[in-house]
């Protein structure tokens, strides 16, 4: 027990700083054969970030005006002391709304937009929407950052409540958590220590789903164990002995449901998704970190705590029938027909799997409904055409004068030389 609360306060603040190498780039959410993947990787071969689209939208403040040419020529201004260069802005064609593409960030990027918020307010009598890539990013920056702490927060409360409920007692809540505590520190040291490098990329999505798996894994495993080691002191007083023959127990079931866990998602490395392919590897660390935990450092816990963390009234009660014992009975005695009914249930979910619709959701609409870039898309989409905010970059060959050139090749005709240009 004190090895693993060496290794938790040591592993402690990577549980934070995991959030620190969470990746959110494209390379995550694309993958590498695409051909909008192949364009990015020709106009960014050195793989840094780059600026993302902004959209300005600029709306009169009092509804049904349109944009007038002082307020134009005032928007042009703005946008080439901001895009440092004379980029137009363009009206939409009912005049009551204007619109700007510049490139925002990728450094310190909530405080590139405030600015260039502050800029845009310049214009007299106009309210100053963003939107597109830049703002959305911005947005999802902020939620994921509130996200995980919030999460898990939630987490711990929810698996406490339940706790306290069966349990009625606060020693046994408070050590099955802090098993789970233990588990989690423990996953995240992996994780960072493999992130970190890029050997295996993680994005705040997998961050908050190994946050969520790891307590509710860890969580069953406790109570699994701790259910066992209370029948076993109604049979034998030693409580090591007791233990003992809980841990034997329960070790076949833990590793059975940490490897059915773990190889059910280690199936996502054949997804073609960048981020599902190392989100199964992730809760693969995870879930061994959940067994090893559950099987070591609270058999020691609950050993060193003894019988003041369980019900004084509980193990003279084990030998009841109950409610569960009688369905075990019941499961025990027809083994073939519950199966057989539980493989046809799931052939039956299975063949509904062509049903799902794999449409997808929108970036605005993944956003929470009161960010401001997902109120700043509804205004540019209510006044001009789809694709504004995210420009199509074309990337296509040129061939060089016959005569040559400098950078191609004397004989066009002959060599075959292409040069690519960004259009």
């Amino acid at each position: 027990m004190l090895l693993w609360l060496g290794l938790t306060v040591a592993a402690g603040p990577y549980s934070i700083r995991l959030g620190e190498v969470a990746r959110s780039s494209q390379e995550l959410q694309l993958p590498a054969g695409v051909e909008s993947a192949r364009v990015a990787r020709l106009l960014n071969p050195t793989g840094q970030d780059e600026p993302l689209p902004l959209a300005l939208i600029w709306t009169p403040r009092a509804d049904g005006r349109q944009i007038t040419t002082g307020q134009q020529q005032t928007a042009r201004k703005v946008t080439a002391r901001l895009a440092g260069s004379a980029t137009a802005p363009v009206l939409a064609a009912d005049g009551r709304a204007l619109t700007a593409v510049i490139a925002a960030g990728p450094a310190d990027l909530a405080a590139h937009l405030k600015g260039i918020r502050q800029a845009a307010t310049t214009v007299d009598g106009t309210r100053v929407h963003l939107a597109g890539p830049a703002a959305a990013q911005a947005d999802l920056d902020g939620a994921f950052a509130r996200t995980d702490s919030r999460l898990l927060a939630i987490t711990l409360a929810c698996v406490l409540l339940i706790l306290l409920a069966v349990y009625r007692s606060v020693l046994m809540p408070l050590l099955v958590i802090a098993g789970a505590l233990v588990a989690l520190a423990a996953a995240c040291a992996v994780l960072y220590a493999l992130a970190r490098p890029g050997r295996l990329p993680i994005d705040g999505q997998t961050q908050g789903i190994v946050f969520v798996l790891v307590i509710g894994a860890s969580t069953d495993y406790a109570l699994l164990l701790a259910a066992r080691h209370r029948e076993e002191l109604a049979q034998q007083p030693d409580p090591a002995q007791a233990m003992a023959a809980a841990c034997r127990a329960t070790a076949p079931p833990v590793l059975a449901s940490a490897a059915t866990i773990a190889c059910a998602m280690m199936t996502l490395v054949f997804s073609d998704l960048p981020a599902e392919q190392t989100l199964g590897p992730a809760v693969a660390i995870a879930m061994v970190c959940c067994a090893t935990v559950s099987l070591t450092f609270l058999p020691a816990l609950l050993l060193l705590c003894g019988r003041r963390a369980l019900r004084p009234a509980t193990a003279q009660r084990t030998g009841e029938d109950g409610r569960l014992t009688r369905v075990g009975r019941v499961i025990g005695c027809r083994p073939r027909r519950v199966w057989t009914g539980c493989l046809v249930l799931l052939a039956a979910g299975a063949a509904c799997a062509p049903l799902l619709a794999q449409t997808g959701v929108p970036l605005h609409q993944a956003l929470p409904s009161g960010s401001p870039s997902a109120a700043g898309q509804r205004v540019l989409a209510r006044h001009f055409p789809a694709g504004t905010a995210s420009p199509l970059i074309i990337v296509a060959p040129t061939t060089p004068h016959a005569r040559g050139t400098r950078e191609g090749c004397r004989d066009a005709r002959r060599c075959g030389h292409r040069r690519p240009s960004r259009t």
